[in-house]
């Protein structure tokens, strides 16, 4: 069996993140805004394809509560119980009320 090539430090850092984010219930937006960050920026993060500055880091951490170096952890998902194949956070509200759905149907 083939060993498994291990995550770069910034690929383990998207997926904390994102596991994190999900865990909480928050959204990409919510997650930014706690931050004081972008959106798109959060984003980016998530799919590992930007660096970051420890500050950023930080500031992630803290609207996350937790400590900043667990983000980097390779074992983060399974010292909380995190499941992996989660890669969305439940909708908590309808985008659309019922009334606009059916507005203009017969």
């Amino acid at each position: 069996m083939p060993k498994a090539v291990p995550k770069s430090l910034r690929l383990v850092f998207a997926r904390n993140i994102r596991l994190m984010r999900i865990d909480a219930g928050m959204s990409q937006e919510r997650l930014a805004a706690e931050a004081g960050l972008d959106r798109t920026f959060v984003g980016t993060l998530e799919r590992g394809l930007r660096n970051i500055s420890v500050d950023n880091i930080d500031l992630i951490a803290k609207a996350l509560g937790l400590p900043a170096h667990e983000l980097m952890h390779p074992g983060l998902p399974e010292q909380r119980g995190l499941d992996i194949t989660l890669t969305r956070a439940p909708r908590t509200i309808r985008p659309y009320t019922s009334a606009r759905k059916s507005k203009g149907r017969a």
